[in-house]
């Protein structure tokens, strides 16, 4: 499972990468993004994409797909059937975490493209509190089967898309649900490398900047 991701991409980078029209918010140069936190996304309103600012976490937040929505059983939710046709956006990102344990302690991995930063299939959702008359900005992330770089570790991994493929996410007009389901596949081995961090984390507990970024030691 992805546990928390990785956002260091200066904005000029991300806005030429994913051809942003125009940027209302972006949340950077942070090494370590948990669910309920803030994300930017990549958002295509009235034919323009938009990077804004957004919770990573549907509301309810308790719901098992409010922060990773598994793309295997999409057609099983109904409530997803109603967003995935039009609230579909791209999530930026430079790395993503996952744990393992051994010898009963649990450490960090890091999962990055070797190409650098790239995009995480979602969706996103409005939500407004009737009791504090709030408008929430939310999204989910999909999950895919992993390929053989993170299956050690969980059996699940974010679903990457790239180039042609970000391009026909972000269209209003893309309404096959099988052709949406195609695209959530896991991201080939050859292009992704992973290590393990240095310092044992418990995966509740906050992880530093340098100890995030400091790679195991031989």
């Amino acid at each position: 499972m992805c546990e928390s991701i990785s956002v260091v991409a200066d904005v000029s980078d991300v806005t030429n990468q994913f051809q942003i029209d125009n940027v209302l918010s972006y949340v950077s140069n942070r090494y370590e993004i948990k669910p309920t936190q803030s994300v930017s996304a990549v958002v295509v309103r009235n034919n323009k994409r938009l990077l804004d600012e957004f919770r990573w976490g549907l509301m309810p937040f308790w719901a098992k797909e409010s922060v990773w929505m598994d793309s295997s059983s999409i057609s099983d939710k109904r409530i997803f059937q109603r967003i995935i046709k039009k609230q579909r956006c791209i999530i930026p990102c430079s790395a993503f975490y996952v744990t393992t344990t051994e010898n009963k302690s649990t450490r960090w991995v890091k999962v990055t493209m070797r190409s650098g930063t790239f995009g995480i299939a979602a969706l996103y959702d409005e939500w407004h509190s009737a009791s504090t008359d709030e408008e929430l900005r939310t999204c989910t992330m999909f999950m895919t089967r992993a390929n053989s770089i993170v299956s050690p570790y969980h059996h699940q991994m974010p679903a990457i898309l790239e180039g042609d493929e970000i391009d026909e996410w972000l269209k209003p007009d893309l309404k096959d649900p099988y052709r949406i389901k195609s695209m959530l596949r896991p991201m080939e081995e050859l292009r992704m490398t992973s290590y393990i961090l240095a310092s044992p984390k418990d995966k509740f507990e906050p992880v530093t900047e340098p100890e995030l970024q400091r790679p195991e030691l031989a």
